[in-house]
């Protein structure tokens, strides 16, 4: 009996360790392109190297002397943070119309809303031209904002609905039966509970939005460049320039500082379940 313990112990010991060392491989997998992009933009040479030739920060500043990426940057900064906020506000309302009236139209149109996520980017970018075009707003910042509009607004949709799935319905009840109006109980008590769920789903739809490339692609025109296709572009005529990747490696540090920001006001616990909002 002992020994079959022993055994049994010893085989749980070996399954944990194998499963560590499997994550640990796979998030070495994840991060060797970043950290070799980081690592090549800090190279003293004038083209990309790994590992670098030299320790300097100088294609970093060299950023600067390029207003081309300097315009890019501002561009897609004020897309992302407009489309993240425009979708936050429409996922909302479809997020509360989902919740609370679940009926067959309301699941239709979650349905409908949730389609971009399913889709290629790709295929998603060149019918907005068709259609953008037909329309004759094709090539304008009001294309591409709603363009991006459209593709961040699933993310939002699915964050906000975790957060009013984990709201107690008893709450919103008793504020509605001591006379407060449904717009006051949404006010007073629904938005203060999921604010967690409306930060991240802020946060998910600017970061889709500020590192997409395929919807940009299709939408921007050579006086109105996004930062990713900026990239893209001058890939094609330098690919070993050090300030791409110096580019690349700030398009990181900045998702890693919403990322980071997020998982500072949010709890895990919220998505799991465990804590309630």
């Amino acid at each position: 009996m002992r020994a079959a313990v022993a055994s049994t112990e010893r085989l749980r010991k070996l399954g944990r360790a194998l499963l560590g060392l499997y994550v640990l491989l796979m998030v070495a997998f994840l991060l060797a392109p970043i950290l070799a992009i980081t690592l090549g933009s800090l190279t003293t040479s004038a083209y990309v190297s790994f590992p670098p030739q030299g320790i300097t920060f100088k294609w970093y500043a060299a950023i600067l002397s390029h207003p081309a990426y300097v315009k890019a940057l501002g561009l897609s900064l004020l897309v992302a943070a407009g489309s993240a906020s425009a979708a936050t506000v429409l996922a909302l309302t479809v997020a509360l119309a989902v919740h609370r009236y679940p009926t067959r139209l309301n699941a239709l149109l979650e349905s409908i809303v949730l389609t971009p996520i399913m889709l290629p980017s790709i295929f998603i970018g060149l019918a907005f031209l068709i259609a953008y075009t037909r329309m004759g707003f094709a090539g304008t910042p009001f294309g591409l904002l709603a363009g991006h509009l459209v593709l961040t607004t699933p993310f939002a949709v699915s964050l906000i609905l975790v957060g009013l799935r984990g709201v107690d319905p008893v709450l919103e009840r008793a504020a509605l039966s001591l006379g407060a109006s449904p717009w006051r109980t949404l006010r007073r008590i629904t938005l203060p509970l999921i604010a967690w769920s409306l930060a991240v789903g802020w946060g998910f739809a600017f970061m889709m939005s500020f590192g997409n490339l395929e919807v940009s692609l299709f939408l921007t025109t050579p006086t109105m460049v996004t930062l990713p296709v900026a990239i893209y572009t001058a890939l094609e005529w330098s690919p070993l320039d050090p300030t791409l990747t110096a580019i690349s490696s700030g398009l990181v540090i900045i998702t890693l500082v919403v990322l980071l920001s997020l998982a500072r006001a949010v709890r895990i616990e919220h998505f799991t379940g465990k804590v309630r909002s």
